[in-house]
């Protein structure tokens, strides 16, 4: 007689954040959660620093995007005053 041992793992795919959100979802529904308004005010400021974060989040792309506008800019006026260097040598008689 063979016998085997199987091994059963319960492998729970719910994280920790998970949990807690539903905690807190549960306490936020609950008229008798003693901390209720502290909750609240938490998550009001919470909220306020998300939005801040994603006003810098915009702000810092825009001056990125900016960096690379003005990066070309001034590419193309060196490359520009190159030129007209060049032409001006030439002009005066003068070989490069």
């Amino acid at each position: 007689m063979k016998i085997e041992k199987l091994d059963q793992k319960n492998e729970t795919k719910e994280l920790i954040p998970q949990i807690v959100k539903r905690i807190f979802a549960i306490c936020r529904t609950d008229p008798h959660f003693p901390l209720k308004n502290e909750l609240e005010s938490v998550e009001g400021r919470l909220e306020g620093i998300n939005k801040k974060i994603e006003k810098q989040d915009n702000l810092l792309k825009q001056s990125k995007t900016l960096k690379e506008d003005f990066t070309q800019r001034i590419e193309i006026l060196n490359d520009s005053n190159t030129r007209k260097q060049s032409e001006l040598l030439e002009n005066l008689g003068s070989e490069l």
